[in-house]
């Protein structure tokens, strides 16, 4: 397939309507949802197949793969550039990190979700925090205003998008106690009401807090499974508390480019290459790439 002719075809309207409602049917359970989070085509296609109902993109990989650090410096055309390219080549339904949605403004979330959803992608999330050292969190008054934006803009698309809305107390240094907790609640159960799908609160959490969250929380709950130098309890004992979404941000692509380390220093100071030993064959991948 002429893969310039695949990006820049038009979506298919009622395909991705069918899409949308089925991923957001998986965060209804039974089954709690796992989404690998991929950070450019070919490690969606290698994520694809493995028995995902659905696969997420990490904006800190796809940021870091195109040169820029994590925090919204890649801007939204650059990003939905490489999301709109996995949604288009892989058969799943694709939710993407969004950030904080890439301007000042509720109309810019709104705008972000409306282009989201032109590039073929079926969900989001969307961040509370604001990466600035004095204030560290949008006032939640003002983040409820974007998120309702963001639900808004994707009804007047007729697409049920999921709106996965982020709090990111727990991100926070120096925060905790019952005050951060009754914090994260709040935010979270606003956002709901104000048209969210699914709340996410990332962070290093324990099984308590999990557990205490998932019953707090009006709406499906969504959990990180892995930051670096954490991994979460396994999916059985995550369902069990109640948590309905398990994703894993950038760590995978963080785990990549250190075996990149690794294997760099392993040639430069042994003069041998083990990593070759599990790397797929050139045969495999175009294969893949060209299903």
């Amino acid at each position: 397939m002429d893969r310039q002719a695949l990006w820049s075809q038009p979506v298919d309207k009622e395909a991705l309507r069918a899409k949308a409602a089925a991923f957001r049917k998986l965060h209804e359970g039974p089954q709690i949802l796992m989404l690998p989070n991929a950070w450019d085509v070919g490690s969606a296609v290698v994520l694809a197949r493995e028995g995902f109902p659905a696969i997420a993109t990490t904006s800190a990989g796809i940021a870091f793969a195109q040169g820029y650090a994590d925090g919204e410096f890649i801007g939204r055309d650059e990003m939905l550039a490489v999301v709109g390219r996995i949604a288009k080549m892989v058969p799943l339904p694709v939710t993407a990190d969004l950030e904080r949605g890439y301007g000042p403004k509720a109309e810019d979330v709104a705008e972000t979700v409306r282009r989201a959803i032109a590039a073929g992608v079926v969900g989001a999330n969307f961040e509370d925090g604001t990466g600035q050292a004095g204030a560290p969190l949008r006032d939640q008054s003002e983040n409820v205003e974007r998120i309702r934006a963001a639900r808004e803009a994707a009804d007047a698309e007729d697409v049920p998008f999921v709106v996965n809305a982020r709090t990111d107390g727990y991100l926070v240094p120096g925060g905790k106690g019952s005050a951060l907790f009754d914090d994260v609640v709040r935010r979270a159960n606003a956002y709901r009401a104000a048209g969210a799908d699914c709340l996410f609160v990332p962070g290093k959490l324990d099984l308590e807090t999990i557990g205490r969250l998932a019953q707090a929380i009006d709406g499906p709950l969504n959990v990180l499974g892995a930051i670096s130098g954490y991994s979460a309890p396994p999916l059985p004992q995550l369902q069990e508390l109640g948590v309905a979404r398990v994703t894993i941000g950038g760590s995978l692509s963080l785990a990549a480019l250190a075996l990149v380390k690794q294997a760099a220093r392993e040639m430069r100071e042994q003069g041998t290459f083990s990593y070759a030993g599990s790397a797929f064959s050139n045969a495999e991948l175009n294969k893949m790439l060209a299903e």
